[in-house]
């Protein structure tokens, strides 16, 4: 057996793009087991969602332009649910960071690349209970019908659109600190829950509020599950953008982690 041969055999088999299937279970599994993952990622969403029906369905249903209340708040705190599960990846990223755990894993089989894809795959994983169980309490709690088409909006396709807000959350991780993580992510979660109108729909709120709601990737991600609830929604548009923002933030993250470790 040649050097090159017994070199492979003793590189660990990888998933697709780089990424040892063995590491990404270990990951998901720390991610979950975190304090705090699943109260900000499903229990949050669901009181706040349980919350709002109680507090505001009464001023809502005098407002027809609020549509079915109970319905539009579901969709917004499911995207709040997975928009939050990927910036939290941010702090875990710094926290490696500073323990000096992604200098040793460049001593190891997986790539740099594998490494990032890995941690969007983690934070994609994180939100995907979020997606489920936001409409499940909606439906048990508050008697929301859905038809196959509202379930996959709602569902399937607000979890994918939880992608630009991973790598958000990845670079996050890559510019903060221990000392600013926090910040960060509390003040991103906020501003793109506020003005994407995921805590209340848009059409209670002023009209200058719905113009800047339109330059925020969160009320893109809102959009993919009211088109499944609303009539004359389409998801595509927002699709497309949320796909713009992916790409942009995903460039951003790979030339931040390149200079990083040219420092290292």
């Amino acid at each position: 057996m040649t050097t090159r041969t017994r070199d492979r055999a003793r590189t660990p088999r990888r998933a697709g793009f780089g990424v040892d299937p063995g590491y990404l279970y270990l990951e998901i599994r720390r991610a979950l087991r975190a304090p705090g993952t699943l109260l900000f990622t499903i229990g949050f969403p669901a009181g706040f969602y349980l919350l709002e029906v109680m507090l505001f369905t009464d001023v809502a249903g005098g407002d027809p332009s609020a549509g079915d209340f109970p319905r539009t708040v579901m969709v917004g705190m499911a995207a709040w649910g997975v928009m939050t599960a990927g910036l939290l990846i941010g702090t875990r990223v710094v926290n490696e960071r500073v323990a000096g755990w992604q200098r040793q894993l460049r001593l190891t089989p997986l790539s740099g690349f594998g490494y990032l894809v890995g941690k969007v795959a983690v934070a994609m994983a994180v939100a995907l209970p979020t997606a489920i169980v936001v409409p499940v309490v909606a439906v048990v709690l508050e008697g929301v019908r859905l038809d196959l088409s509202g379930w996959v909006h709602v569902t399937l396709f607000i979890w994918l659109g939880a992608l630009p807000f991973a790598v958000l959350g990845l670079l996050i991780g890559q510019v903060a600190t221990k000392d600013n993580v926090q910040n960060f992510v509390i003040m991103a979660m906020l501003l793109l829950a506020m003005f994407g109108g995921l805590f209340m729909p848009l059409e209670m709120l002023p009209s200058w509020w719905n113009d800047i709601a339109a330059f925020v990737p969160s009320y893109w991600l809102a959009e993919l599950g009211r088109a499944g609830i609303l009539p004359g929604r389409s998801p595509g548009t927002a699709a497309l953008i949320l796909l713009g923002w992916t790409v942009a933030l995903s460039c951003a993250v790979v030339w931040r982690y390149r200079r990083d470790s040219a420092r290292t």
